[in-house]
Order: structure tokens, then C-alpha cells, then sequence
């Protein structure tokens, strides 16, 4: 069970959207919350033109976004403390990714919890992304929070939905986020989903052309058959009432955000690789297309090399 909950917060929208679903977590399972906001006072320098720019340190106008900065924080916490949670506030200095993880390991975290823009492709990888940077580096699971979303935490439960959905593909990758999921699933009482998604083969047709290309239904159903079988040993090992289903997409995220929609799912848990930067964008990522498509939380987790 969660103990420690941190919630990275810029005063921003997004970020904000992290806070009432924090809030609702620690109520249900007693965990403290800290919300953390990065002084980083490089990202507002000024440079002096000239043959070489020269960074200049204002010492005025570093106290003045300093101040600005525990201002912001003093108001989230209290926010928080005001829907009966036990939260506290820690600004710190540095980068922003780097001065997480450090604080996240120095106050064992279990979980962290936060906002994400939404961004993808260039733009993600040209304008950066907190949640993308905290992930190749996190050793806890992240529940990341779309900034634009159909859950309503104004209630004050946790999830629209009390569903999780959790995608497997049969490799030790995709289970190492089971353990996370379970413990998610259990502090927030959801019934958890397994769904394993078996995509089409295509056989060329010679007589019409090497270019022609048909399903190989007999490849699909076999695979479909073996989804299921391979579901059914996983869930036995599951909380009681976990439920699982095999499909066939010619896209896995799609299927899973078609599972997520079907069932009414509150949350998808899914590992990632955690790969960042061109490598990334590059190679692609089942849980990234997942996380550019969602407006459910998703909890997230990477495992350690």
C-alpha cells in the first residue's frame, strides 16, 4: 500500500489536475502527500548580447520568482490539507527532472502523481516534456494525468470508472507492471482487466501480385487461441474478479483504448521502456501512443535496467 505520494506541481492547469486525484488516493489508503515545485532559476537568466551572451545573476529577480514559487506552493498544500489529506510542501533547486528524482528517493515515494501536457511527436521532443524526462528516470510508478480528460474529481473519488486496464503481450516486460497494478487495483478497490491483443499476419497473394496481401485467418485464430489461454493462468493469479479478454487490431493501442472505453475504464496500467529522445520517437512506443491518445489516467512504470 502506498505510503508516500509526490505530486510534481508548476501552478499550471495540467499540473493542477494532479492534486484532487492525489487527494482522493491518500484518502483511500492513508498515505501522506508531498507536493514538490522546482526553483530552477537558469530557466529565467537573462543573457547579456554580444560577441559571446553571458548569462548575468539577478539576485532581485531570483527571490522574486523564489517567493512566486512558495507562494504556489503554500496554495497547493493547503488545497490539499483543506480535503482532509496530510500533505506538505518542499521547494527545491536544481533541474527539474534531476531535483525530483533525487527528492523522490531522499522521501521514498511509492508513487508519484502528475499532470502531463499532451504533447507528441517534434513538438514533444523539440519543447521537452517533464512526465517523458521523469519516466527514464523514475523507480517508482507514475500515474500520469491527461491535461485534457472525461474524468470529473470533483466528486471526490478517485477514478471515473473502477475498472483497470492492464495490456499484455506474454513477455516479462509487460508483467513486471502487474505487482504495481495489483497494489494500484487493491488501495483504490478496482477489478482489474487483462487484455492481450493478437494482431492479423498478412500471406502475399502471387496470383494478384506481390503487392496484394491477405489476412491469414488460420495464423490469427491460433494466436488469438494462445492470447487466451496465456490470460487465463495470469489471472488466476490476480485478485478475485479480475477479468480478461483476447482481441485482434492491426493496432495494440488502439485495441487497448478500445478495451478502456468498453469496459468504462478509470485507469490503464501498462510498463514502458522508458526511452527518451529520438530513440524514442524513433522506435516508437505501444504505451506512448497509448498515453497520447488516453483521457483516463494511466500508471505508468519502467523497470530498472
Amino acid at each position: 500500500m502506498y505510503r508516500t505520494i509526490l505530486v510534481p506541481y508548476d501552478g499550471s492547469a495540467p499540473s493542477a489536475r494532479a492534486l484532487p486525484l492525489a487527494a482522493a488516493i491518500a484518502r483511500h489508503t492513508g498515505a501522506s502527500v508531498r507536493v514538490a515545485i522546482v526553483h530552477d532559476p537558469s530557466a529565467y537568466i537573462p543573457f547579456v548580447p554580444g560577441e559571446v551572451s553571458i548569462p548575468v545573476y539577478d539576485q532581485e529577480l531570483v527571490s522574486t520568482h523564489r517567493q512566486h514559487d512558495q507562494k504556489v506552493l503554500d496554495g497547493a498544500v493547503e488545497q490539499l490539507r483543506s480535503a482532509g489529506v496530510n500533505a506538505s510542501g518542499a521547494l527545491l533547486e536544481g533541474t527539474i527532472v534531476e531535483a525530483l528524482e533525487e527528492h523522490a528517493q531522499q522521501a521514498s515515494v511509492d508513487l508519484t502523481v502528475m499532470g502531463t501536457h499532451g504533447r507528441s511527436g517534434f513538438e514533444r521532443l523539440r519543447l521537452g516534456s517533464v512526465a517523458t524526462a521523469f519516466l527514464t528516470r523514475a523507480t517508482m510508478p507514475v500515474l500520469l494525468v491527461p491535461g485534457t480528460g472525461e474524468q470529473d474529481q470533483s466528486t471526490g473519488e478517485a477514478l471515473a470508472g473502477d475498472v483497470l486496464i492492464c495490456p499484455l503481450d506474454g513477455s516479462p516486460f509487460s508483467e513486471s507492471m502487474l505487482p504495481h497494478a495489483r497494489t494500484f487495483a487493491a488501495a483504490l478497490e478496482l477489478r482489474m482487466h487483462l487484455i492481450g491483443v493478437a494482431v492479423p499476419h498478412a500471406i502475399p497473394m502471387a496470383p494478384f501480385g506481390a503487392e496484394a496481401l491477405l489476412a491469414d485467418s488460420e495464423a490469427l485464430e491460433a494466436e488469438t487461441s494462445g492470447r487466451e489461454e496465456y490470460l487465463s493462468r495470469v489471472a488466476a493469479d490476480c485478485p478475485a474478479g479480475t477479468t480478461w479478454s483476447a482481441v485482434h487490431d492491426m493496432s495494440v493501442a488502439r485495441a487497448v483504448e478500445d478495451a478502456a472505453r468498453d469496459q468504462r475504464a478509470g485507469a490503464i496500467a501498462m510498463a514502458t521502456h522508458g526511452r527518451g529522445g529520438f530513440k524514442r520517437l524513433v522506435l516508437g512506443s505501444v504505451t506512448d501512443e497509448v498515453l497520447r491518445a488516453t483521457t483516463i489516467p494511466a500508471l505508468v512504470y519502467r523497470k530498472p535496467e
